[in-house]
């Protein structure tokens, strides 16, 4: 589980890439320790660690901070994941409503939230709240196209978006020195390089199921072959592709034709249009239970 210390890089003269892939080597071993992980997150982690925990077991630990409880029964409420409409006020209820693999990502997900908001380093205060927007992003349109392809579960393409980049968190909290001086460009290729298998370690040591671990591990192949049952992995990558397409709409046509598991999933630039465009309010929706 977390620990409560930071990971620092060492002034020994190591090159960034050296340090990342140490980094790596410990995660993999089960060395995974972020700063200031909430002790809530941990409680939850270890009740649900039981797949035999019934929801009101689940609700009474998630109960202990009003802040989560409050967190799920918004994500519980969304008109993704209540489209009757009809009002859930009881935290058994949600749980039950949203699972167990939504419930342990949405107190992560939150836990790193407040990991930013009352962390000790400002200056990484800027970067850790893009992180979490594209996270939000990134988890929203996977489950828009889960959802409407059918390919793989909406909530675990949901799951998948929200974890996709804890590996960029993880590295950024863990080795501020290499963020600060050289080739900034060099960092970024070196981060997106190791971060889809240091969060791939994180998740799996967290218990988090083997198709969304796999998912976020190689969310950057997108010339890859798919597998009978990776179809998650198409899912994810098709939607961290659409991210710019948000805000650049004249790239969607190229990022489609580019990127193999858009032909895979059925999807073209015009169907993913109007998917973004009817879906809109639904992922705005979405973000606010996840944000606010």
């Amino acid at each position: 589980m977390p620990g409560d210390r930071p990971r620092r890089a060492q002034a020994d003269g190591t090159t960034a890439a050296d340090f990342v892939a140490k980094l790596a080597a410990e995660v993999a071993a089960g060395e995974v320790r972020l700063p200031s992980f909430p002790g809530f997150a941990t409680r939850v982690q270890k009740v649900l660690e039981d797949s035999r925990a019934a929801p009101a077991q689940i609700a009474q630990v998630i109960a202990a901070d009003a802040a989560l409880a409050a967190r799920i029964l918004r994500l519980a409420n969304s008109s993704f994941m209540n489209p009757s409409g009809r009002r859930i006020n009881d935290l058994k209820r949600a749980v039950t409503q949203l699972g167990h693999q939504l419930v342990r990502c949405t107190a992560v997900s939150f836990a790193l939230r407040q990991m930013e908001l009352d962390g000790g380093n400002l200056e990484l205060r800027p970067q850790l709240q893009e992180l979490w927007r594209q996270g939000m992003l990134v988890a929203s349109i996977a489950y828009v196209l889960a959802r409407q392809t059918r390919a793989a579960s909406a909530d675990e393409a949901l799951v998948a978006g929200l974890m996709h980049n804890i590996g960029r968190l993880y590295i950024a909290v863990s080795s501020p020195r290499h963020q600060s001086v050289g080739d900034k460009d060099s960092w970024a290729d070196v981060v997106n390089e190791w971060h889809p298998r240091i969060a791939q370690a994180i998740l799996k040591h967290w218990g988090f199921p083997p198709a969304i671990t796999a998912a976020v591990g190689n969310q950057n192949d997108r010339d890859r072959e798919t597998r009978a049952g990776e179809e998650l992995t198409d899912v994810l990558i098709a939607g961290t592709a659409l991210v710019p397409c948000v805000f650049y709409r004249e790239r969607l046509s190229d990022t489609v034709t580019a990127v193999a598991p858009f032909r895979r999933l059925g999807l073209d630039a015009a169907r993913c249009q109007r998917l973004m465009a009817d879906s809109a309010k639904q992922i705005r929706s979405l973000q606010a239970a996840l944000s606010s």
